[in-house]
C-alpha cells in the first residue's frame, strides 16, 4: 500500500474538537479512491493526515496509525513525504508561490535540488498534458481560480509523487478544466499512482471510475466500499447523486425549502451596463456589455474559466472601473455613488473566502460593517446572530469566539456571506458561493439566501445550482455575453450549450426530456418525485 490509515483519529488542540475517529483506509497502486461527507466532517483533515500536515503543521493530537510508504508520518519529514505524496488544495492560493507560472511549477523540482535541464523538461511535458502551456509566462495574480487551480495541479504532477491528494477539484473549474484534470489524475492512475478526491459533487466523479469509496459524517467512516453499494447507501439530501439515482430512490426525498419568489424588475435596472468593456491593465477581458439585471431577479452567471465572469459582476463595486463604457446603479452611474451607498445597495462575496476575513474571532467579523454603519451594539448583535442562523452556523459550539481559520473551507465561505447579510444589502453578488458545500447545506444555504435578499447575482460552475435557483441565465464566452435566457430556455439549447462549454449533467438531459417553455425548474427532489414510474391507469401521487 502507499497510504493507510488505521483505527485514526484527530482532535485539534485550539478547538478542542474532535474531528476523526477510527478511521480506517488503505489506497495502493490503480487506486481511484472518492472521499465525500457533510461539510465540516474531516475530509479536510483525513488529507492532513496522508499528506503529513497533521502533526507537522498543525498543532492536533493524532492517534492509530498513519503509514505513507510503509512508513509512520510522523517518523518522516515534510520534504521526505513530498516526494510520495502530492496534495491540490481548496483553495489553490494557499499553495501557489511563485510570482509567474513558470516559477511556480519549477519551486518544487528545484527544492528536491533537480538539474535545470530535467527541470525544464518536467514543466514542458505537465503543462502539455494539464494544457496550461498557454499560461507560461503569465503573472499568478493575473489568474482566475479556475486557472490557478490548473496551475497548482501541474505543480503537483512536476513533482512526480506516488499518490495525489485532491480536495474539491471541481469547485472553480468549468466543463474542460475539470475534464483535464480529472482525465489526467485518471491516467496518472492507470499508469501505476493512485489517487484520493474529496469531493461534493459526486456524479462527475463517477464518471471517472473510483475503485472505492469512502463516506464520513461526524469525523466518523458511516460507508466504505464500492460505488454500487454507495449509491444504494448515500444519504439522498446530503450526496448530489446522478439524477436517475433520484428518481430511483424519490420515496426518501425530503422536502425542499423554497424561498419566496420576488417580483419581477421594474423599470429602472438595478445594475445596467452600457456598452462596456472591462478588463486589466488596458487589456479587455469583456466588451460590447449591453446588460441590465433587473432589483427582484435571480441572474445566474455561467462560463469559462477565465471568462470574465468575476469582472463582469466586480464593476458594480468599483473594484475595477470600466475601460469603455458605462456602469448604472439605480438608474446613477456608478462612479457617483458613494462607498456608504454602494456598501448598503450590493454585499458582495468574493470566491476566496481569505480575502474577506481578517478579524480575529467570527463575532469581530460580522460586527465590523454594522460598526462602521453606526449601528447600536444590541443590534448589531442581533444581525449576527440572524445571519449565523441564515447560514447554518449557528450549531458550531462557541462559534462567536472563534477564529474564522479555525472553520472549514465550506463553513469560511458560508461566513463570508453571513457577513454580507449582516448589512442588510438589497441585492447580493456571490462568486461562487456553494464550492465547498455538501448538497444538504447548499439547499437549505441557497433557500435562506434567496429569502434574505431582494435581488441575487450569482457565478457559478454548478450547472445545477443555476438552473434550479436562478430565474435567468446568462452566459459569458470568448469576451462577450452570448446568451441571456430563462434556465428552460438555455438547457434545451443544445448548440449554445456546447459552444459554450458548460457541464451537460444528467439533470440537464431530465429538463430536456420533461420540460419546455421559459417557466423555472424545480429541484431535483420535486422533479424526481414527478417522474417516479406509476401503475398503468393509476394517477401520480
Amino acid at each position: 500500500m502507499i497510504v493507510e490509515l488505521r483505527s485514526a483519529s484527530v482532535r485539534y488542540q485550539v478547538t478542542g474538537r474532535q474531528v476523526l475517529t477510527e478511521v480506517d483506509l488503505a489506497v495502493g497502486p490503480g487506486d481511484l479512491v472518492l472521499v465525500s461527507g457533510p461539510s465540516g466532517c474531516g475530509k479536510s483533515t483525513l488529507l492532513r493526515l496522508l499528506n503529513g500536515l497533521v502533526p507537522h503543521a498543525y498543532r492536533a493530537e493524532a492517534t492509530g496509525e498513519v503509514l505513507v510508504g510503509g512508513r509512520p508520518v510522523a517518523g518522516q519529514s515534510v520534504r521526505q513525504l513530498s516526494t510520495t505524496v502530492g496534495t491540490l488544495l481548496q483553495d489553490p492560493r494557499k499553495q501557489i508561490v511563485g510570482t509567474t507560472v513558470d516559477a511556480e511549477l519549477a519551486f518544487g523540482p528545484e527544492n528536491l535540488g533537480l538539474p535545470r535541464a530535467e527541470i525544464r523538461r518536467r514543466i514542458a511535458e505537465v503543462v502539455d498534458r494539464v494544457g496550461i502551456r498557454h499560461l507560461l509566462g503569465r503573472a499568478t495574480a493575473e489568474l482566475s481560480g479556475g486557472e490557478l487551480q490548473m496551475v497548482a495541479f501541474a505543480g503537483v504532477l512536476v513533482m512526480r509523487p506516488r499518490i495525489v491528494l485532491v480536495d474539491e477539484p471541481l469547485a472553480n473549474l468549468d466543463l474542460e478544466a475539470s475534464l483535464r484534470l480529472m482525465r489526467e489524475l485518471r491516467r496518472f492512475v492507470d499508469e501505476g499512482g493512485a489517487a484520493v478526491v474529496v469531493e461534493h459533487r459526486v456524479e462527475e466523479i463517477l464518471d471517472f471510475a473510483p475503485t472505492q469509496v469512502l463516506y464520513l459524517e461526524d469525523g466518523r467512516s458511516r460507508y466504505a466500499g464500492d460505488v454500487a453499494g454507495f449509491l444504494e447507501f448515500a444519504p439522498v439530501a446530503h450526496v448530489k447523486l446522478p439524477f436517475e439515482t433520484l428518481v430511483a430512490r424519490a420515496a426518501e426525498l425530503p422536502a425542499v425549502p423554497v424561498g419566496p419568489r420576488r417580483a419581477r424588475p421594474g423599470t429602472t435596472p438595478r445594475l445596467d451596463y452600457r456598452k462596456v468593456a472591462l478588463g486589466y491593465g488596458g487589456r479587455a477581458v469583456l466588451d460590447g456589455v449591453d446588460l441590465a439585471f433587473g432589483a427582484g431577479e435571480r441572474v445566474a452567471v455561467l462560463g469559462r474559466n477565465g471568462a470574465g465572469k468575476s469582472t463582469l459582476l466586480r464593476a458594480a463595486v468599483r473594484l475595477l472601473e470600466p475601460l469603455r463604457g458605462a456602469v448604472h446603479v439605480d438608474g446613477a452611474p456608478v462612479t457617483e455613488r458613494s462607498t456608504l451607498e454602494l456598501a448598503t445597495t450590493f454585499g458582495y462575496v468574493f470566491q476566496n473566502p481569505g480575502q474577506a476575513l481578517f478579524c480575529a474571532t467570527v463575532a469581530d467579523e460580522l460586527a465590523f460593517g454594522p460598526h462602521n454603519l453606526g449601528w447600536p451594539a444590541e443590534e448589531v448583535a442581533r444581525v449576527s446572530r440572524e445571519a449565523l442562523r441564515a447560514m447554518l452556523l449557528d450549531g458550531e459550539i462557541d462559534v462567536m469566539n472563534r477564529s474564522p481559520r479555525t472553520l472549514s473551507f465550506g463553513q469560511q465561505r458560508r461566513l463570508t456571506v453571513a457577513l454580507a447579510l449582516a448589512m442588510r444589502p438589497r441585492t447580493l453578488i456571490l462568486d461562487e458561493p456553494t464550492a465547498g458545500q455538501d448538497l444538504h447545506a447548499t439547499t437549505r444555504f441557497m433557500a435562506s439566501v434567496l429569502e434574505a435578499a431582494e435581488s441575487v447575482y450569482f457565478i457559478t460552475h454548478d450547472v445545477d445550482l443555476a438552473l434550479t435557483s436562478a430565474d435567468r441565465i446568462v452566459l459569458v464566452d470568448g469576451g462577450r455575453v452570448v446568451a441571456d435566457a430563462s434556465p428552460v430556455e438555455l438547457a434545451c439549447d443544445a448548440d449554445v450549450w456546447s459552444r459554450a462549454g458548460l457541464r451537460e449533467t444528467s439533470l440537464v438531459r431530465a429538463i430536456r426530456d420533461h420540460l419546455s417553455g421559459a417557466g423555472g425548474i424545480p429541484h431535483p427532489f420535486d422533479l424526481a418525485r414527478r417522474l417516479i414510474p406509476h401503475p398503468e391507469g393509476s394517477p401520480p401521487s
